[in-house]
């Protein structure tokens, strides 16, 4: 009988229609996947082959979505499964000063070679909204900045910047504006001789990095290969078992395996990218009504089974509370809560 892998499996569902950052993370946390993005996005992985990386480079031992990183909080021993996925490292920033950041996938990479081994701190986003009010790229640096100033007391004490180690922040935007799909940018520090001639290495100074990657149409194929892999990866549109066996074929991407089991039956990853695209829908079409007038667009949109549901959400923004707003277009249970607590009704 045949057992699929776990990517495999991971591809085809999605456990109770789990949202589709969560699915996102677990397809992107596979060590076949991993090694794909780093050759592609990092200079220093550029070099060295698919299975080299996944050999030799993806070995240490990390926490995915479920570690604090900063000594003011304490970390919880819980781990995600897998067979070949990477663990990570610290995935949740926290201080008692500053607000909580949440990565979605920190793991570290070991580039081979000289005396010691190039050490790296890999973070990994997925971005559904490539236009969130601010520059992306700005988060991917603010990103950067507390991965670096996290290692104060981890990988240097004392005054040794010497030994501080590079980071990445990488962003994946699935579903970017159609003039900047299909595309790849790279952010990062470099020297600008303004007088003299400084003597200082590039490897003092180039500790960090942002790339973004806008995804496209999985049917229009890219000169770079990381594009075309992970257009069919996040593709909506593509059948899972069309999906499995083009990983297979074009990526090298083992799907299945000979074992005495079943092959487990979840739902589809489609279903959960497209109930995801739909809510999104939803939560920016309110958030548009609410400055062009949201209080008129709703009436007039909204048919008998949802005036309740928009006078409450007219309710929470008469309140100020935009982030209930967002909570009871997700929560079935959490909207009739609050129907009640408003005495909201049918008359």
């Amino acid at each position: 009988m045949v057992r699929q892998t776990d990517i495999a499996q991971t591809i085809d569902t999605a456990l109770d229609k789990a949202k589709y950052d969560e699915c996102a993370k677990k397809l992107l946390s596979y060590k076949s996947i991993i090694a794909w993005i780093l050759k592609f996005c990092t200079k220093e992985f550029s070099q060295y082959s698919i299975a080299f990386i996944m050999e030799h480079c993806l070995k240490g031992k990390a926490e995915i979505s479920q570690r604090a990183v900063n000594q003011d909080q304490p970390d919880r021993e819980e781990r995600l499964d897998g067979d070949e996925r990477i663990d990570g490292l610290n995935t949740q920033a926290n201080s008692i000063k500053e607000q909580t950041v949440y990565y979605d996938i920190r793991l570290e990479a070991c580039v081979p070679g000289g005396y010691e081994p190039l050490q790296l701190i890999i973070n990994l986003e997925i971005q559904l909204d490539d236009s969130p009010g601010y520059p992306l790229v700005a988060r991917g640096f603010y990103y950067c900045a507390r991965m670096i100033s996290e290692q104060y007391g981890t990988v240097f004490t004392k005054e040794h910047y010497e030994k501080l180690r590079k980071v990445y922040s990488i962003w994946i935007c699935p579903d970017p504006a159609k003039k900047r799909q299909n595309g790849i940018s790279r952010y990062h520090t470099v020297k600008e001789r303004i007088y003299g001639n400084p003597d200082l290495k590039q490897d003092s100074y180039d500790l960090m990095e942002v790339v973004i990657l806008n995804l496209g149409d999985t049917d229009e194929k890219c000169e770079k290969e990381i594009l075309n892999l992970l257009n069919l990866l996040f593709s909506s549109s593509v059948p899972p078992e069309e999906k499995k066996k083009r990983l297979d074929r074009d990526f090298k991407i083992a799907m299945t395996e000979e074992f005495e089991s079943e092959v487990r039956k979840m739902c589809n990853l489609s279903d959960a990218i497209e109930e995801l695209a739909i809510q999104r829908g939803m939560e920016k079409g309110m958030q548009q009504g609410m400055l062009q007038g949201m209080q008129q667009g709703m009436q007039q949109g909204m048919l008998q089974g949802e005036e309740l549901f928009a006078k409450l959400v007219q309710k929470l923004f008469d309140l100020g509370r935009t982030e209930d707003v967002k909570r009871v277009a997700e929560d079935k249970e959490y909207r009739r809560i609050l129907m009640e607590e408003f005495s909201i009704q049918k008359e």
